[in-house]
């Protein structure tokens, strides 16, 4: 029996140098693991920072875009109004010519007319004085 007991216990102790063996591969694969995971861990952080960086940068270049963006605006604004009161001015200036140039020809033509009309009534009297003397008109010219 006591070699019964013996065996048992060694039986038992090349189990339990079994499990420490288990044991220590699995230590072994855990401090891998745990290595690894260190590993990419780091290289997370890493390419966390460099894409904050990234995004900082790019937030500043969308900043000047847009104060460009609003500058170019307010420019365009200016010019606009400028480009309004020109228009304006123009438009008043083309009026007064347009009322001076009817004007104008406005007086001309009324003169016209009275030439004409004077014309046409001196044709009359001529015409009148004519008929009425054409005989001796005829009898002068003979």
């Amino acid at each position: 029996m006591a070699e019964n007991g013996h065996t048992d216990i060694k039986v038992q102790l090349e189990g339990l140098k079994k499990d420490v063996e288990n044991v220590h591969n699995i230590n072994n694969r855990l401090d891998t693991a745990i290595d690894k995971l260190t590993d990419v861990s780091t290289s997370i952080k890493s390419m966390l920072a460099v894409h904050e960086e990234k995004l900082q940068r790019q937030e500043q270049i969308d900043e000047v875009i847009f104060d460009k963006i609003r500058e170019r605006g307010n420019e365009i604004d200016n010019v606009y109004r400028d480009l309004q009161k020109e228009i304006a001015g123009v438009e008043k200036r083309l009026l007064v010519e347009i009322k001076s140039l009817k004007l104008d020809i406005g007086n001309r033509v009324s003169m016209l007319e009275k030439y004409k009309w004077l014309i046409l009534g001196g044709s009359i009297v001529v015409a009148w004085v004519l008929s009425s003397n054409f005989k001796y008109i005829i009898e002068i010219m003979n």
